[in-house]
């Protein structure tokens, strides 16, 4: 059977991600020959470009940035697939020299050829995008026997529930949801992948996963940066829109979901989106009780003096967006009832950290009660220093009964190296190969918006609580689960920290 000409073209090829992400990203596929022989790749963008300035453009960026080391003559094959035109997103005769140009490098007519494109654009812009690849029979309804055609982008995907639904009524008019490809890109995080595994693989963890046996459960995405040269767009996002709807919604579902009849796609999101359903709604009555949004002032990262979130380029001076958001919410069905999740994300804060808090019960018997002994806990670190520490009490050597908290450290580069997958790599061959399972569907993305509405309605007069850059966020997100009786688990260096950090170094 003749093998039909894959083109990728990625529209808006001259920016951050393109250069720092899917170059690199194709030329690990390239390495490990997962690209066809008939595979080009189509780089799209306004500015005034030829061919070979971007081609050597590429070939530097790839050099760069890619995580394993370049074989010239890898790099070189690659480079010869990338094509370079110049495209106003908005121009209709833009679109027919595009279909040309297809059907020129793949000398096949556009229709025959498999065809994935990459928005790395502004969502204002997908709209205009789809109905020209429409209006130009550039992108088909895929039907049996034809070649495909897949459609990729980023988030943000709107920024309320009503604009979301309308950019998926743009895109579904063009493409079927099976070939829409919603990236977060923390879904193909390998810790976030080996969530599942964890706990349906293995009889010592996933019977005491419920509300039996858990006492709560806590995840924290922290980052040290500030918004960089993103200020216009995080001002009006806020930590909610940027990271809460999206990356820990994704987290959290992973973590609550019930066991799926299968690994199947479809089995594995229709869980997902059972638990995003499920989670109690907000009132403005009680929502100072279980939600704080913070704005880092100035102060120091590293030893470095840093600004504060007002006098940011291209931020408002008297902003009242939120660089840290705390909450805690329930998810009301009978596995988790009476369990509260606790989320916190925030930017400038102390340390770079992503991890999930497992922690259990006291134990139900009160032979060691006087003791007064820690909780059991388990912490997965997607990152950094990616594995899993279970955490429990063990004797002390001697001859009094002293119990104390011990680690068992599992670390993920320890036992399988450096060189798992990044996270675009995995993501862009997942396409290739027609893998939906760590994109989003569209009921997940409207569920996942719903909630954040409902919290961003229901908290619109709340005051924001200045923190420090450099702190772990505002105090009263400490009140927040103290009130309850607890505390925020501070990220902490693994024991094998400090091996890895040596090995990376060299």
């Amino acid at each position: 059977m003749k093998e039909h000409c894959c083109i990728f073209s990625i529209f808006g090829a001259t920016g951050d991600l393109a250069n720092r992400k899917l170059l690199p990203a194709l030329y690990y596929l390239e390495h490990e020959k997962h690209l066809k022989d008939k595979f080009s790749i189509l780089a799209l963008a306004r500015k005034e470009k030829t061919n070979e300035e971007y081609r050597k453009e590429s070939y530097e960026s790839i050099r760069k940035f890619s995580r394993i080391k370049i074989n010239d003559d890898i790099l070189n094959k690659l480079v010869s697939r990338i094509y370079y035109k110049q495209l106003d997103f908005f121009k209709s005769e833009d679109y027919e020299m595009l279909k040309k140009f297809i059907e020129s490098i793949s000398e096949e007519k556009c229709s025959h050829c498999e065809r994935i494109f990459y928005l790395a654009v502004p969502p204002s812009i997908f709209g205009t995008i789809a109905n020209n690849l429409k209006n130009f029979r550039l992108a088909e309804r895929q039907h049996e026997h034809m070649p495909y055609n897949r459609v990729m982008f980023e988030k943000p995907f709107g920024h309320d529930v009503n604009s979301a639904k309308d950019l998926n009524r743009q895109i579904t008019n063009v493409f079927h949801e099976e070939e829409i490809y919603r990236i977060d890109h923390y879904m193909a995080k390998e810790l976030v992948q080996n969530l599942l595994v964890l706990r349906f693989a293995n009889s010592i963890f996933e019977p005491l996963w419920n509300k039996k046996y858990i006492d709560h459960i806590q995840i924290t995405v922290a980052e040290t940066l500030g918004v960089g040269g993103r200020g216009d767009y995080y001002d009006k996002a806020g930590a909610l829109k940027d990271v809460m709807q999206n990356h820990m919604m994704q987290l959290l579902t992973l973590v609550a979901m019930e066991e799926p009849k299968s690994f199947g796609i479809e089995d594995v999101r229709d869980k997902k989106v059972k638990v995003l359903k499920s989670i109690s709604k907000f009132s403005k009555k009680n929502i100072s009780k279980v939600f704080v949004k913070g704005q880092y002032s100035e102060g120091f990262i590293n030893g470095k003096k840093v600004n504060a979130y007002n006098t940011e380029p291209e931020v408002s001076s008297n902003s009242k967006t939120e660089t840290y958001a705390a909450l805690k919410l329930e998810i009301n069905n009978n596995m988790w009832k009476g369990v509260p999740f606790y989320l916190r994300t925030g930017k400038r804060l102390q340390e770079r950290s992503a991890e999930i808090v497992i922690a259990y019960k006291k134990v139900p018997f009160g032979l060691f009660s006087n003791l007064n002994l820690e909780k059991n806990m388990m912490v997965i670190r997607v990152q950094p220093y990616e594995g899993i520490t279970l955490n429990f009490n063990a004797k002390v050597p001697g001859n009094k009964l002293i119990i104390d908290n011990v680690n068992m450290d599992f670390c993920h580069e320890c036992k399988f190296g450096p060189n798992s997958p990044e996270a675009y790599e995995r993501l862009l061959y997942d396409v290739m190969i027609g893998d939906q399972t760590l994109f989003t569907r569209w009921d997940e993305v409207e569920h996942a918006w719903k909630l954040i509405d409902n919290l961003t309605e229901s908290s619109k007069d709340e005051q924001i609580f200045l923190y420090e850059a450099g702190s772990f966020g505002p105090a009263e997100a400490d009140k927040l689960i103290e009130n309850d009786g607890r505390r925020w688990v501070v990220p902490q260096k693994p024991s094998y920290a400090d091996l890895l950090d040596k090995q990376n170094s060299l």
